[in-house]
């Protein structure tokens, strides 16, 4: 049987459960739009420039656990892509990114919107092909998301020149290989033996920021088994231990000095997953004391000694292997200590919460509002189902770890790179069960404001959260951490975004969202209750210091 190449596209996608394509058209992408009429299962959305659509895209791909799917146009469209790009391979977000290229029958005179995507998608993809054959579609395609999900996950490119997908293929559509199927690591018990030789209040689990949702009932089970003390880093693109769990120890904050104070009487530091030190600014600083125990846990090779040697390296699926060891555990440990010992966590962590709890509510009469404030009084107002897409540095101070992160339900832009968050709120909402809540500040809602009409248009539940300082808070504050010229001399050089203040209820209203001014608690909790009752998106604009 013979059929067009766009034909085995489509069958592709429906095999990998792509039931969103995300892009903004051009010419070169004609042949896809053509195919997609016919398709009604498969529904395209629009973004009104090419970094929102990857950005949509990528919060889709994070809220299903799927592949996410992109197209783009040509080469100016995959340059305009570039940033979220970089922010997707950084975050590890399985994405098949594709752009349309020229008439392969013409490509050797550099015809208009011609160029070389491969090497411009090289630098922040994993992979990056140009197909050329309509009987080659098919394996490129099955090959892309297969390297796309394989840990460590990433974003993968293909170009498709405007005529390879109106070729005429012969033979049935290509199958899917079977999916390597880690299981638990075979020196799990032995990894279980060696953590039982320590003082479980010496041992300290970090997560890396690549942990997938399903990974969460292995890591509960192990932090139970031991009760031991869990934390995460300030920077990380994903959340896979609940924040309300005795065993939460909040985030580091990424600092290295910062890092080795917490863990200096640490005697076994259980790293899971990759990418567990983040830093920034730079420090002439060891974060790991001397003498410490490190034992890896991760699903792929890449992660072990990427940022620190291991003493043991535990090689499986991570869920698995954790369970695994969490069920080891059980018989080496006195179950009364445990439980004691969680009891006192819980304990401890409650006076915290309630200590810091009320000294950022100490401040919640002042106008404007501390940052602290500010999202403390948002976060208290959304549903236990709210799903967040954080970027905004508003959330780095003490209210950090009273935000509730669950599994699967909370992201950041971990590449920092502003301008992904929003759309990948709007991505997210396609899919979530609930409301999502996108935290951004001033500066980052500027990057790509046009996620807003895509909300619009496909009717997102979104609560879009602008916390409006007019500068660009971080910057200045880590000139002030630095000693920088700027700083000392009170002259921040294009750190300022108030001259004209930027009009959100405008720019909002324009993008056809509701919006509203909150700039005080009683009104932040009233924005938000309005928001909930809509069909379709919101934006609050909360005044911070």
């Amino acid at each position: 049987m013979t059929r067009p190449a766009s034909d085995i596209l489509l069958d592709i996608l429906r095999d990998e459960g792509i039931t969103h394509v995300f892009g903004n058209p051009g010419s070169t992408e004609m042949p896809l739009m053509d195919a997609l009429v016919d398709a009604p299962d498969i529904h395209y959305v629009l973004g009104l420039q090419e970094a929102t659509a990857v950005g949509m895209a990528d919060g889709w791909a994070l809220t299903s656990g799927k592949t996410g799917f992109v197209n783009l146009h040509a080469m100016g469209g995959l340059g305009n892509a570039m940033g979220v790009l970089v922010a997707s391979k950084a975050s590890e977000t399985p994405l098949v990114v594709t752009a349309g290229q020229q008439d392969t029958r013409h490509l050797a005179t550099e015809p208009w919107l011609s160029g070389d995507l491969v090497a411009l998608a090289a630098p922040v993809t994993k992979w990056a092909k140009e197909v050329h054959r309509g009987e080659d579609l098919g394996a490129a395609l099955r090959r892309a998301f297969a390297i796309a999900r394989t840990p460590p996950c990433g974003p993968v490119f293909l170009s498709l020149p405007m005529d390879v997908l109106d070729q005429p293929v012969e033979g049935s559509t290509p199958p899917a290989s079977a999916p390597p199927r880690l299981g638990p690591s075979p020196d799990s018990d032995g990894f279980a033996d060696m953590l039982a030789r320590h003082d479980p209040e010496k041992v300290f689990v970090l997560l890396g920021d690549d942990l997938p949702a399903g990974a969460a009932p292995g890591l509960v089970a192990f932090a139970e088994a031991g009760g031991y003390a869990v934390a995460g880093m300030q920077l990380t693109s994903r959340s896979a231990f609940p924040s309300a769990h005795p065993c939460w120890a909040g985030v580091l904050k990424p600092d290295f000095a910062a890092i080795r104070e917490r863990l200096e009487r640490v005697e076994a530091l259980v790293l899971v997953g990759g990418r567990a030190f983040v830093a920034y600014p730079y420090r002439d600083v060891r974060p790991i004391p001397d003498g410490v125990k490190i034992l890896h846990v991760a699903d792929n090779p890449d992660a072990f000694g990427r940022e620190h040697p291991a003493h043991m390296a535990l090689l499986g699926d991570i869920g698995a292997t954790l369970q695994s060891a969490a069920a080891r555990l059980g018989g080496l440990l006195d179950r009364n200590s445990v439980v004691a010992r969680l009891a006192q966590r819980d304990a401890t962590k409650q006076a915290q919460i309630a200590k810091v709890r009320a000294e950022i509510l100490s401040t919640a009469h002042e106008t404007p509002l501390s940052p602290d404030a500010a999202v403390l009084t948002v976060s208290d107002a959304l549903p236990a189902d709210t799903l967040l897409a954080n970027d905004s540095a508003a959330t780095f101070g003490q209210v950090q770890d009273l935000l509730m992160t669950r599994p699967g339900r909370y992201f950041f832009a971990r590449g920092g790179v502003l301008g992904c968050n929003m759309p990948a709120a709007v991505g997210a909402a396609l899919l979530h069960d609930g409301p999502v809540a996108s935290l951004v500040g001033d500066g980052g809602a500027m990057y790509s404001p046009q996620a807003l009409w895509s909300a619009a248009r496909y009717r997102a539940k979104v609560l879009f959260i602008v916390f409006n300082n007019r500068r660009y808070g971080v910057l200045q504050n880590i000139a002030k951490q630095l000693g920088c010229k700027n700083a000392v001399a009170g002259r921040f050089v294009g750190m300022d975004v108030d001259d004209p203040a930027i009009d959100f209820m405008a720019l909002s209203k324009s993008m056809g969202v509701p919006s509203v001014q909150a700039d005080a608690p009683d009104a932040i909790r009233a924005a938000i209750a309005e928001a909930l009752t809509r069909d379709g998106p919101s934006l609050i604009e909360i005044a911070v210091k």
